[in-house]
């Protein structure tokens, strides 16, 4: 009877998988949960088994779809392409190379002057170098993190030189 039946809708956790599980029962179409043992037990492996399917029998798939639509379900009904509502919450900006350096190594400056160990300072002016080398457009923000870098850098070879001769 499994093999027979069809996918309507996929869901990442057990409680909305059960939801509409429930919703399709109570208007008296019969459905099945594959899979939501394994990412009960095992949530890490929910990609890999094709995350919790809601089946149905192939007759009823229509009423399916539209019970879990006109109930306000918020799922990934099979056959749909709408757009969700929470689109806009993905968009994010792409870091550029230059701005993940100068990040990179005012980081690893504030971690040098912490550990006061000579291979990371040189590590960041490396990339300090690199960047002045690449000639890339740095955000404004980011200008005053490779100053920083700059000075905490020149702060800790500084205090290696007065440390160690």
């Amino acid at each position: 009877m499994v093999n027979s039946l069809v996918t309507i809708a996929t869901f990442s956790n057990y409680v909305d998988a059960n939801l509409a599980k429930q919703l399709l029962e109570s208007q008296g179409i019969h459905c099945y949960l594959a899979n939501e043992s394994t990412v009960n037990m095992a949530w890490h492996l929910t990609v890999a088994v094709g995350w919790i399917q809601l089946k149905v029998s192939p007759t009823d798939i229509e009423p399916a779809k539209t019970v879990l639509v006109s109930s306000d379900f918020e799922t990934a009904v099979a056959g749909d392409e709408t757009i969700p509502d929470d689109v806009d919450d993905d968009d994010f900006e792409k870091i550029s190379w230059a701005d993940e350096t100068a990040d990179r190594a005012f980081r690893t400056a504030i971690i040098g002057l912490i550990l006061i160990f000579l291979p990371i300072q040189l590590y960041s002016l490396w990339l300090l170098i690199r960047l002045l080398v690449s000639r890339r457009r740095i955000s404004p923000n980011r200008r005053i993190k490779v100053i920083s870098a700059l000075i905490l850098d020149l702060l800790n070879l500084y205090i290696i030189w007065h440390i160690f001769f």
